[in-house]
């Protein structure tokens, strides 16, 4: 009876834990949609606007004072935070060049990622933006960037902390399309086939320190941050 009672306690919590962290903009949301735009003769700009809301740790350190110097940190930053973006456009370029060839829109698609890894970021409720840079030669050359204007398929973004990621509404988007299953695929193909295109979109931070904010650490690479 004993061992039953502990099973049933043991789920419960689990069941409370995993309700907590399936709460959509509860630590962190999205501020806006993800825009991409010319920003250069050179590049093309893809912004991530979010906001750290809460520490998640910040209602058991209200009724508990932490009792070893591993269990202390400050509630106002969000360590260990990850955004990661998945771009999707659509070479237009060979598309017309076969265009009497019968095959669908899909085909023609190109994936992208990239992700900021941030040490730390003050959690304050303002807005911060996550940018990335994308070859505007590419992007031209490629047919989806023409006049300065971009031609964008599709998008998720992923914000994560220490590999555990937050719910965040409207963190996908594909085509107008709003059925959770499509936007669910969508995300499922983007993330199976952004490493044929690794390297291409970057963070923005590695060509240009301008694009760092004040009031977040970010990573440049392994072991090293600024």
């Amino acid at each position: 009876m004993k061992r039953l009672l502990f099973k049933l306690t043991v789920l419960l919590s689990l069941a409370f834990i995993s309700s907590v962290y399936s709460a959509e903009d509860e630590y962190v949301k999205l501020m806006g949609k993800v825009t991409v735009a010319k920003e250069s003769d050179n590049w093309l700009k893809a912004s991530v606007p979010f906001a750290p809301i809460v520490h998640p740790k910040l209602a058991r350190f209200q009724k508990n004072r932490p009792a070893t110097i591993e269990e202390a940190l400050n509630v106002e930053y969000l360590d260990n935070v990850k955004v990661k973006l998945f771009l999707c456009f659509s070479n237009e370029y060979k598309k017309k060049l076969l265009r009497n060839n019968s095959l669908k829109d899909a085909q023609f698609y190109q994936y992208y990622s990239s992700e900021i890894e941030y040490e730390t970021i003050k959690i304050d409720r303002n807005t911060k933006t996550a940018h990335f840079l994308f070859p505007a030669a590419m992007a031209e050359r490629d047919g989806f960037s023409k006049g300065g204007y971009v031609k964008l398929v599709g998008y998720a973004v992923e914000i994560s902390q220490n590999g555990i990621p937050f719910e965040m509404k409207d963190s996908i988007f594909f085509d107008g399309y709003r059925e959770d299953a499509i936007l669910r695929k969508f995300k499922d193909q983007a993330a199976a086939n952004a490493d044929k295109n690794k390297g291409i979109l970057l963070p923005a931070h590695l060509i240009d320190s301008s694009y760092l904010e004040p009031s977040s650490f970010v990573k440049r690479q392994a072991g090293t941050a600024y």
